[in-house]
């Protein structure tokens, strides 16, 4: 996992979408990634407990859904969105892991709320 953007230095939370590059050959699970990110952006330890991925999306469908073809063959594309604590998560292809932080300052967490969306581009 990289980042590629900063925190912000006043709330430790990015104002800014916060970009990650996702390794599919590294150690973590796309998902790993994900709930790794999506603690940085909010201040927490991805350990505690605070953020799971289980009540907006499967954590292995996330996984199984950019994995290479049962031929090896690697996806070719794809997008996924959904919304956890107010944070909006963009996956694009696998490899970027896009949060935006929500527009309304820090997230006045009204509880995990999804709308997934996927677009294949073959």
């Amino acid at each position: 996992m990289h980042k590629r953007s900063s925190p912000s230095p006043k709330t430790g939370r990015p104002s800014a979408p916060y970009r990650v590059v996702h390794d599919p050959d590294g150690p973590a699970t796309l998902s790993t990634t994900v709930v790794h990110a999506l603690a940085d952006c909010m201040g927490v330890d991805p350990t505690d407990g605070r953020i799971t991925l289980y009540d907006i999306v499967d954590p292995d469908a996330l996984d199984s859904l950019f994995r290479p073809q049962y031929d090896g063959t690697p996806r070719a594309g794809g997008r996924v969105s959904f919304v956890v604590d107010d944070y909006r998560v963009t996956i694009d292809g696998g490899r970027e892991v896009v949060i935006e932080p929500p527009t309304n300052g820090p997230a006045a967490s009204t509880g995990h709320r999804s709308t997934p969306t996927r677009t294949d581009r073959r």
